[in-house]
C-alpha cells in the first residue's frame, strides 16, 4: 500500500528500544571530605556520563566515532558549615605556569633574522656614497603596486569553475590577498626607517594593524540554520553551535598590536648629524660710496685738510668682490660635533681693493663640541638605530602574524564552503524524499485510501524543503563570493573569471578522540606565537626610548675649542645635533666678518640650565608611565595565548564529543523514521508522524555537517593558538616575502 513510501528506505523489521538514561548520583563514602573544623563533609557532586544502549542499526547509519571519557568529574565547591558555598579546597589551576620562552623558537629566530625584502614592491636600492655627485639627491623610484592575479590560478580554472583545494586556496590568498600585501609593504617601511636612523634622524614607525580575515555566511551559526523551515525542533536532533570560540561577525577586523596603544615616546636629547651637512653660499658684491673719516690736526703754518678737529670724508670709487662661504657640520656617536668654515667676508667688508678670487685670503674657523651631560654617550645617541633594527624584526613578525591570520581566515572560508556544499546535499535528499513522498500520498488520495488533508500536510513539508534548499544554494554563493574576493587582486581582472567555486577536500573526523597535552602545546605556543614575541621585542624598543627621555632631564652641558683665523666673533652656543630632522642649523659667523690680521683661540664650557625643568621632568615620568604599561599589555599578551590554548583543546575534545552524539542522533532519527514507516505499513501509525520525522531526519543530517564543521574549525583554532598554521600548510617565510607559495609535494 504504501510502495512509494518504503522506497525511502528498505523495510528491514527491527525493534525499537526505547529507554531514557538515568543521571546517576554517586555519592562514595571513601571519597568523603571533611572541612577544617574536622566535621565530615559530603564528596563533591559528580556527574558520570552513562552509556547508550545498543540498538539495531537502520538503513543508511554510520559508525559512531569514539567519544572520550573524562578522567576525572569535575567537583563541586563543598560547602562550609554556616552553609555558605564557599570552596575550601585548595584549586589547581588548568595549566601549570611555565616560563615564557625567551626569543622563541629556531624557526622564530630565523623569522627575525631574515633580511630579504619583497623584490617586486621593493624601491631601488640607496645610492648614499658621498663620492656619488648626483645619485643620492635622487628620490627612489616606488614600483605600482601588482595588479595581476599570480598565474597559479590558470591551471585550477577549468569550463569557467575553479576547482579548489585547501592548500590552492591557502597559495592564492598568500599570493593575491591584498591585506597580506599592504603587510608586506611594512617590511619596507622598516627598513627605510633603519636608513633615517643611520643618517641622525628619528623614526616615522611602522603599522602594527593586523587584518582578520572576514568569517563569511558562517559568522553567527555554525555555519549552518539547523532548525527546520516550520519551526519544529525534536529533542534527538539538538542545536550545535560553533564550539571553537570564534566571535568575529561581519567585515575584515582591524586588531593593532601596537604595545603603546598610539601614544608616541617623547622625542629625547637632539640627535647627532651622522650624515655630515655641508652649507655654502657665492655671489656678487659690490660696496660704493664708501666713506671714512680721516682725523687732522692744524698745525702751525701748514694748511690742513680741515680745521680743528674736525676732517673731511674721502670718497673712494666702488669695489667689486666675490663673496663666499662654505660651512662642514659632522655628528658623532659618543656625543661630539665638529664644524668648520671658510669665508672670504673679511675681505669683502675691508679691503681697499677689488678682489674677484675668493681665496686671496680667506678667513678660516673649526669648533669642536662634546656633550658633557645631555646627548652624551653611543646608548644614547644610538638608540633610534637600535630602535629601529628591532622595528625590523617586529616588522617579519608581524607580517608572520598576517600570514597566520590570512591562512586560518582562509582555511575557515573554504571548510564551511565545503560544509555548506554538505549541507545543499542535505536538503536536496529532503527535497527528494518529501517528493517521493508527496507522489506516493497523491496515488493513495486517488485511489482513496487516504485523507485528502494528509495531501495537504506533505504539501506543506515539500514548500519548506524547497524552501530550505534555496537558503541553502544562496548561502553557498554567497560563501563563494566572500571567498573569492580573498584569493584574487581584483575581482574584475579578466584572466581569473569563473562562476563557481568547487572544493575538492573534504572534512574529515577522526574516530579517535584527541589526545592533547596542554603544558606541552602551551609551552610550544610561548615559543613560536609571533604576535607574543613581537610585543617582548616592542618592549625592549620602548625601554631605549624611555631611557633616551630620562636622559633628556639632565642639563645641557658642552665642552667646546674653537679656532679662528682673521676672524673676531665668539663662539655661539652650540645645539649638537638636530632635532631628528637632519637638518643642521646654518652658523651665524658664516657672513660675519673680522679683523683683517686678527687670529682667535677659544675653549671654554657652555651650559643651559632650565630652571624647574618641569616639561622634561614630566616627559620622563610619562614615559615610563607607557613603558609599564606596554609591559603590562605584553604579559597581558602571553595570559590570552595561555587561555587561548587552553580554551582551543577544550573546544577541540568538546567538537569531537558533539560530533559523535551528532552522528548518533541522527542514526537514531534515522531509526524513528524507518519505524514510523514500519507502524504505518500495519496501520500503526499516521502519515503525520512521518511527515514529521522526515524533518526532524533532514535537521539531525544537518546537524551532524555542522557538527563535522565544528570540528574542522576547532581544529583549526587551536592550529592558530599554536601559531604553527604556516608549517601545516607548508608555507615558507622568505617565499611568502616574494608573493608566491611551492606547490603541495
Amino acid at each position: 500500500m504504501i510502495s512509494g513510501i518504503r522506497s525511502i528506505v528498505s523495510l528491514n523489521r527491527m525493534a525499537l528500544p526505547i529507554g531514557v538514561a538515568a543521571v546517576v548520583l554517586v555519592a562514595s563514602a571513601a571519597a568523603a571530605q571533611q572541612d577544617p573544623q574536622g566535621r565530615q563533609q559530603p564528596a563533591p557532586y559528580t556527574a558520570p556520563q552513562t552509556a547508550l544502549p545498543a540498538v539495531p542499526q537502520a538503513p543508511g547509519q554510520q559508525a559512531v566515532p569514539g567519544q572520550q571519557q573524562p578522567t576525572a568529574s569535575p567537583d563541586a565547591p563543598l560547602p562550609r558549615p554556616d552553609g555558605s558555598s564557599v570552596d575550601l579546597r585548595d584549586v589547581e589551576p588548568l595549566t601549570p605556569e611555565l616560563p615564557g620562552a625567551v626569543g622563541g623558537n629556531s624557526q622564530t629566530q630565523q623569522v627575525r633574522g631574515d633580511s630579504q625584502l619583497p623584490r617586486r614592491e621593493a624601491p631601488a636600492a640607496f645610492q648614499t656614497s658621498p663620492i656619488r655627485l648626483i645619485a643620492p639627491y635622487r628620490a627612489a623610484h616606488v614600483p605600482e603596486l601588482p595588479t595581476a592575479t599570480s598565474v597559479r590560478i590558470d591551471s585550477l580554472v577549468r569550463d569557467g569553475k575553479l576547482y579548489l583545494s585547501l592548500h590552492d586556496a591557502v597559495a592564492l590568498a598568500v599570493e593575491n590577498n591584498l591585506d597580506v600585501e599592504v603587510s608586506r609593504y611594512n617590511l619596507l617601511l622598516a627598513d627605510t626607517d633603519l636608513t633615517r636612523a643611520r643618517g641622525g634622524g628619528n623614526l616615522r614607525g611602522i603599522d602594527y594593524t593586523i587584518t582578520q580575515t572576514a568569517p563569511g555566511v558562517g559568522a553567527q551559526t555554525s555555519p549552518l540554520l539547523n532548525a527546520a523551515t516550520d519551526g519544529t525542533t525534536a529533542a534527538t536532533a539538538p542545536q550545535v553551535t560553533d564550539l571553537s570560540q570564534i566571535t568575529q561577525a561581519g567585515n575584515t577586523v582591524q586588531q593593532s598590536l601596537s604595545q603603546t596603544n598610539g601614544f608616541a615616546y617623547a622625542p629625547g636629547p637632539q640627535t647627532p648629524l651622522f650624515d655630515p651637512v655641508v652649507t655654502g653660499q657665492a655671489g656678487y658684491l659690490r660696496r660704493s660710496d664708501q666713506k671714512s673719516l680721516e682725523s687732522t690736526t692744524t698745525t702751525g703754518s701748514g694748511t690742513g685738510t680741515g680745521t680743528g678737529s674736525g676732517g673731511t670724508n674721502v670718497n673712494t670709487p666702488p669695489l667689486d668682490f666675490v663673496n663666499t662661504g662654505v660651512d662642514y657640520q659632522q655628528g658623532f656617536s659618543f656625543g661630539a660635533q665638529i664644524e668648520a668654515f671658510v669665508s672670504n667676508a673679511p675681505q669683502v667688508l675691508y679691503a681697499n681693493n677689488s678682489q674677484y678670487n675668493p681665496f686671496h685670503a680667506p678667513s678660516t674657523n673649526f669648533t669642536f663640541t662634546q656633550s658633557l651631560l645631555r646627548g652624551r654617550g653611543r646608548q644614547v645617541n644610538l638608540r633610534f638605530v637600535r630602535i629601529a633594527r628591532l622595528d625590523q624584526q617586529v616588522s617579519r613578525l608581524l607580517f608572520e602574524q598576517q600570514l597566520l591570520e590570512t591562512v586560518y581566515g582562509i582555511s575557515r572560508l573554504y571548510y564551511d564552503l565545503v560544509s555548506l556544499g554538505e549541507n545543499i546535499g542535505v536538503r536536496e535528499d529532503a527535497l527528494a524524499a518529501a517528493e517521493r513522498l508527496f507522489r506516493d500520498d497523491q496515488n493513495q488520495v486517488a485511489e482513496g485510501t487516504l485523507a485528502p488533508i494528509e495531501l495537504t500536510r506533505v504539501q506543506a513539508l515539500l514548500a519548506a524543503s524547497r524552501l530550505d534548499l534555496i537558503q541553502a544554494r544562496g548561502e553557498y554563493r554567497q560563501q563563494e563570493v566572500i571567498l573569492r574576493q580573498n584569493l584574487l587582486r581584483r575581482l574584475s581582472d579578466p584572466g581569473a573569471q569563473f562562476a563557481s567555486i568547487v572544493p575538492t577536500d573534504h572534512i574529515d573526523v577522526p574516530d579517535a578522540p584527541p589526545q592533547l597535552d596542554v603544558p606541552r602545546l602551551t609551552s610550544d605556543a610561548l615559543a613560536t606565537r609571533p604576535d607574543l614575541l613581537q610585543a617582548g621585542i616592542q618592549v625592549q624598543a620602548n625601554e631605549i626610548a624611555a631611557r633616551g627621555t630620562a636622559n633628556a632631564v639632565k642639563p645641557l652641558l658642552n665642552v667646546y675649542a674653537n679656532v679662528q683665523t682673521r676672524g673676531s666673533s665668539l663662539v655661539p652656543y652650540q645645539l649638537v645635533g638636530s632635532p631628528g630632522t637632519g637638518v643642521a642649523t646654518t652658523p651665524a659667523a658664516l657672513t660675519q666678518g673680522g679683523l683683517r690680521l686678527s687670529t682667535i683661540y677659544q675653549g671654554g664650557i657652555q651650559l643651559n640650565l632650565p630652571l624647574r625643568n618641569r616639561i622634561a621632568q614630566a616627559d620622563a615620568a610619562r614615559d615610563q608611565v607607557q613603558l609599564r604599561q606596554s609591559q603590562g599589555r605584553a604579559a597581558k599578551l602571553e595570559n590570552d595565548v595561555r587561555q587561548q590554548v587552553e580554551n582551543a583543546t577544550v573546544a577541540l575534545e568538546n567538537a569531537h564529543q558533539a560530533y559523535a552524539a551528532a552522528v548518533e542522533s541522527r542514526n537514531y532519527q534515522q531509526q524513528l523514521l524507518q519505524a514510523e514507516i514500519d507502524k504505518f505499513s500495519v496501520g500503526a501509525s499516521t502519515n503525520y508522524l512521518i511527515v514529521q520525522d522526515e524533518a526532524y531526519l533532514a535537521q539531525a543530517r544537518a546537524t551532524e555537517v555542522a557538527a563535522r564543521s565544528d570540528y574542522q574549525k576547532a581544529q583549526l583554532a587551536l592550529d592558530r593558538a599554536l601559531g604553527d598554521l604556516l608549517q601545516k600548510n607548508g608555507i615558507a617565510f622568505d617565499d611568502a616575502v616574494q608573493g608566491r607559495v611551492a606547490d603541495h609535494p
